[in-house]
Parts: C-alpha cells; sequence; structure tokens
C-alpha cells in the first residue's frame, strides 16, 4: 500500500498542477475583469468574481498539501506493523480524502470537504499512532 499511496499522491499533485496552471493562465483575464467591474461600482459583482477565484486557489492549495501528505504517509506506512487489512483500510481512506475534498471544494458542498477533512485527520493519528506503537 505505501507504493500505492506514494504513487497516488503523485498523480493528486499533478492533477493539482494543472489547476494551479489554469488558474495562472487566466489570472490576468480575471484581474482585468475585477477591474471593470470595480469601475462600474458593483460590489457585490466584484466580491462574488474575487470569492469565486479564491475558492478555485483554495482547492488548488488543498489538493497539492494533501498530495504532499499521502506521499510522506505511503514513505512511512510500513513502519506502523499494521496488519494487511488494516494498511490497506488507512490508505485507501487517504486515497478518498483529497478527491472527496476536492470534489466537494469545487461544488461547494462543506460535507464533502469536511469527509475528506476527517478522513485526512483521521489517517495522520493513525499512521502517527502505528508509529509510535500506540496501536
Amino acid at each position: 500500500m505505501g507504493d500505492v499511496l506514494v504513487i497516488f499522491g503523485f498523480l493528486w499533485m499533478v492533477a493539482a498542477a494543472l489547476l494551479g496552471l489554469y488558474l495562472g493562465a487566466t489570472h490576468a483575464a480575471h484581474l482585468e475583469k475585477l477591474e471593470n467591474i470595480a469601475k462600474g461600482g458593483t460590489l457585490f459583482d466584484y466580491h462574488q468574481r474575487l470569492d469565486a477565484y479564491k475558492w478555485r486557489v483554495t482547492v488548488h492549495a488543498h489538493a497539492f498539501l494533501f498530495s504532499i501528505v499521502i506521499v510522506l504517509i505511503g514513505l512511512v506506512i510500513h513502519k506502523t506493523n499494521f496488519s494487511d487489512a488494516a494498511t490497506d483500510a488507512l490508505g485507501y481512506g487517504l486515497i478518498a480524502a483529497p478527491v472527496l475534498w476536492s470534489v466537494g471544494g469545487l461544488r461547494h458542498s462543506k460535507p464533502l470537504m469536511g469527509a475528506g477533512d476527517l478522513l485526512l485527520l483521521l489517517g495522520i493519528v493513525a499512521t502517527l499512532a502505528g508509529l509510535a506503537k500506540i496501536i
């Protein structure tokens, strides 16, 4: 499962990087649109546009950071001495975490984002406990 986590983590980094490239490519147009909205004096439209862009930036950052955590856990999971079933459950939960969070973030679904956060947190705590030989 460690190798699977490392590979998945790097693949999710690629997905996050592609989102980042898209954000970078559209940033100039985004700023121009904000400037035009600001000149029109429509504060509500300005904040809607700004918030939508910031949401995508947040999804980009979370996807990338979740990936780093997953790669790190993939590198050390063999040291936990968990059973194969427990290691697989931990791994699948960690794979589901960034997918749920990213889809939730793109759809503005707090329950999905919360589920992704919870899975990542549980994965980190379980790994820590396994490394510290608590469980």
